[in-house]
């Protein structure tokens, strides 16, 4: 794919949520998140749009879910409110709730409200990026986190692909004031930075270089972003309450948000796992895929 439809694709995936998680949201945007579906559903907006519903497709305010014979969808509120939708149900959405419903929709036990969307500055073009473009095979590639990506502060790991001949390398991470913050020698990817080497809500920059090659020096380097500290208190709350439930539609929950987050790692990891308790779940499968695509390096083994 092409870099400009892949920066596309991914702004498609993050822009959504961050309607979703906004404080104060208007009618006609998104307060919903549809995190399981399987079988038909159909979607009918306001406008009078209708079309067929998609696994984790955003809902707004005034729309109505119809669930098909044979089907069933799981659907969370911003605030946290969890529904469960089986065949034949319908229910219409308000802004913070289910305002009308039908048929047969329960409740399902509420999670912590969903963190929103964090903040990024213009300048920090957010979108997920090269992490490195090769150079006569000089470049070492496969860099993750990269620009675009996002990491929790206390659990960042840096990965890379080795490049023949390597031997040990040399990881450097610095922050945006040009600070050292972390240094190291690995013999191999991935390399697990210490909890209290990175702050919450800060921009770095890392490089990784061949230190023992008999060839010329092969380099890597990439930027990223760490959550901010309330979205990362807000994103634990939510992850040990769908921890507590260890059901695969509130890890697949869990997993949604972590892409909307830029958490992409942690996403592909929540959707592996959601995935490998339902065996042949399609829409799992194809978003698995997806993130596996983008991202070669964090394939399922």
């Amino acid at each position: 794919m092409k870099m400009s439809r892949l920066a596309a694709l991914c702004m498609l995936l993050f822009l959504p949520l961050c309607n979703v998680f906004a404080e104060g949201a208007r009618p006609s945007e998104p307060v919903a998140l549809v995190y399981w579906l399987q079988g038909e559903a159909t979607l009918k907006v306001p406008s009078g749009e209708q079309r067929p519903l998609r696994l984790f497709d955003r809902l707004p305010a005034g729309a109505t879910v119809e669930v098909a014979p044979g089907s069933r969808l799981a659907l969370a509120f911003a605030n946290g409110h969890r529904y469960e939708l089986r065949e034949r149900s319908r229910a219409t959405l308000g802004a913070e709730n289910l305002s009308l419903r039908s048929g047969p929709v329960r409740p399902l036990a509420s999670v912590p409200p969903l963190p929103r969307l964090l903040s990024i500055a213009d300048e920090e073009k957010p979108g997920l990026r090269a992490g490195a473009v090769r150079i006569r095979a000089e470049r070492i590639m496969g860099l993750y986190p990269y620009q675009g990506t996002v990491t929790l502060a206390p659990a960042t790991v840096l990965r890379f692909e080795p490049v023949e001949g390597g031997g040990m390398y040399r990881i450097e991470v610095h922050d945006r004031q040009g600070n050292l913050v972390f240094e190291a020698e690995a013999a191999t990817s991935p390399v697990t930075l210490p909890p209290e080497a990175l702050q919450p809500g800060m921009r770095y920059h890392w490089t990784v270089r061949t230190v023992e090659r008999t060839r010329s020096v092969a380099k890597g380097k990439a930027d990223f972003i760490t959550l901010p500290r309330q979205a990362t208190e807000a994103r634990e709350a939510l992850r040990k309450a769908i921890g507590e439930a260890g059901d695969s539609e509130s890890l697949a929950l869990l997993a949604e948000v972590d892409r909307s987050l830029g958490l992409w790692a942690e996403a592909h990891d929540g959707l592996r796992a959601a995935a490998q308790s339902v065996p042949g779940d399609t829409p799992l499968a194809a978003e698995l895929a997806e993130i596996e695509r983008l991202l070669p390096y964090l394939q399922s083994p």
